[in-house]
């Protein structure tokens, strides 16, 4: 009774009318409470102005003449020596709900449902879970990764936001409001005393061997540069040699384009912290580009940390690939990626140049895309997808080059991935040309794909960046149209340009993009 009462009490005004329930007996405790929503609304693009929140209804759709997302705000009261264990969220739909639902974080829990409109939304950052319906149009999300145990204050309530996303272009989602009374959202939270251990993680980040050298990565627009040395292992046994069952195939998500970026610390910042400042840009992005220059960091490492769909990429010579040397390291990387997650992962990106210099040849590169292959596969992990990313120039008559040179073959190949760059100085080359080359080349290997990085510096004729702007809308819905997976944009200062988008317009380009 005393524990019960401490917890009650810890749990103040947010658990009104909630029920805490306790473990007895059987250490260590637990408590578990259904929290109402404190604020909820919902925007729409066409109606930037607008604010919704005294509906008793709350609406999500994506149709092209009509945007809509709903906000949900939660008031998360933590009991002394506890912390949270679990969250799931609530949502009773009026109808069964389309498919393409998402729940996503949201940057910020400064806003009110009596003042959030379209134009004062805040960024949208990770999705957080797929939903799970039930008969009666119950829709639960888990989102147990929206609070990490750094933000939970002693006892003091946590502002939890959510937005509510549906990528279909026909069905609009209508949910009941908190204003509604009955149906309206709830956060069931699972509490359990600080100090007990937690779950296995289902990535199993744990250790691993290091590697040498920088764990920050250097990118190259149109050149690769050669691979830098990395730490020595010990030969293991060779991929092509397999023991029981087969590994499950690489499963390609279908679903819209995700929007992301490739970008570098700055002025001193944290990865994290770059992280949030591009999420903050352009409204939280969706996949995340990491360059590693030799060996990939042991997981977490930077691709780890953004939490999202990465294309991650590494560089080894591939005659250390072949000599076995570095099986042991990469097998143990495979086997430790995340499995809550996509992992494009990409050996040697854009390595035209390096074979057209002599730093290794066509051949060996090809051989060893296949025994790394192997070695991915003995991880078992759907989310693995073997990722080729090649450079748009390749493709072009003038390059001089045939792409099948770099190519493993599609038994080794699950997605193709393409680097497209403006780099003309004087217009904006159209998208059709841009992304249609990268886009046919790739259905016509019959190949997921998807463009690795894109950018264009800012014309000096284009002063407002007006110009730009439309061209990163139009980059973008070329790539919709032709159902590409993800496109980064190069959110980089590089030595031949200036990349990044700093002007507003550009910036609110892309953000509606990410938003969308």
């Amino acid at each position: 009774m005393i524990i019960a009462a401490i917890v009650a009490a810890c749990l103040g005004v947010a658990l009104i009318g909630a029920a805490v329930v306790l473990a007895k007996d059987e250490p260590p405790e637990t408590a578990s409470s259904r929290i109402p929503v404190a604020e909820d609304t919902y925007v729409v693009r066409e109606e930037p102005d607008t604010v919704f929140g005294a509906r008793d209804t709350l609406v999500s759709v994506s149709r092209p003449d009509y945007y809509a997302v709903t906000y949900l705000k939660f008031q998360v009261a933590i009991p002394s020596g506890f912390r949270i264990s679990g969250m799931s969220l609530q949502l009773q739909a009026d109808a069964k709900p389309p498919a393409g639902l998402q729940v996503r974080s949201v940057l910020s829990s400064e806003w009110n449902e009596r003042e959030l409109a379209y134009t004062n939304r805040p960024g949208l950052g990770q999705v957080l879970g797929a939903p799970q319906v039930s008969a009666k149009n119950l829709v639960s999300f888990d989102v147990g990764g929206a609070v990490t145990p750094s933000d939970e204050p002693d006892q003091l309530p946590v502002a939890v936001s959510f937005a509510v996303t549906n990528a279909s272009d026909t069905e609009t989602l209508t949910m009941f409001a908190g204003e509604h009374g009955d149906g309206a959202p709830a956060l069931a939270v699972s509490f359990i005393e600080v100090g007990a251990p937690d779950r296995a993680p289902l990535d199993g980040h744990q250790g691993g061997p290091k590697p040498s050298g920088s764990v920050s990565g250097t990118p190259s627009p149109g050149v690769s540069g050669s691979a830098a040395p990395s730490a020595s292992v010990s030969p293991g046994t060779s991929p092509s040699t397999s023991t029981g069952n087969p590994p499950p195939p690489s499963t390609i998500p279908a679903g819209r384009t995700l929007c992301g970026a490739s970008f570098y610390q700055e002025n001193g910042e944290s990865y994290t912290q770059a992280l949030a400042r591009e999420d903050g840009y352009f409204g939280g992005l969706e996949s995340v580009r990491v360059f590693y220059p030799g060996a990939p960091a042991a997981w977490p490492g930077n691709a780890g940390k953004a939490n999202r769909t990465v294309i991650v990429s590494f560089k080894y010579n591939p005659k250390e690939i072949l000599n076995g040397s570095r099986d042991a390291y990469l097998k143990d990387w495979f086997a430790k990626a995340p499995r809550d997650r996509d992992v494009y992962w990409v050996y040697y990106h854009e390595p035209e140049d390096n074979i057209e210099s002599g730093v290794f040849t066509a051949p060996d590169y090809r051989a060893a895309w296949k025994r790394l292959a192997g070695l991915a596969d003995q991880a078992g992990n759907s989310k693995l997808h073997a990722t080729l990313v090649l450079m748009d120039w390749t493709l072009m008559s003038q390059s001089g080059r045939k792409w099948k040179d770099y190519y493993p073959g599609g038994d080794v190949i699950d997605v193709l991935g393409w680097d497209v760059y403006n780099w003309d100085k004087n217009k904006y080359t159209p998208a059709t040309d841009l992304v249609g080359r990268v886009a046919a080349t790739s259905k016509g290997e019959g190949k997921p794909w998807g463009i690795a990085e894109m950018g264009s510096a800012k014309l000096a004729s284009d002063t407002t960046g007006n110009t730009r702007a439309a061209w990163l809308t139009a980059m973008a819905n070329e790539t919709i149209k032709n159902k590409g997976l993800w496109i980064t944009y190069f959110d980089i200062d590089w030595t031949t340009h200036d990349f990044r988008l700093r002007d507003s317009v550009s910036q609110r380009a892309w953000r509606s993009f990410c938003d969308a």
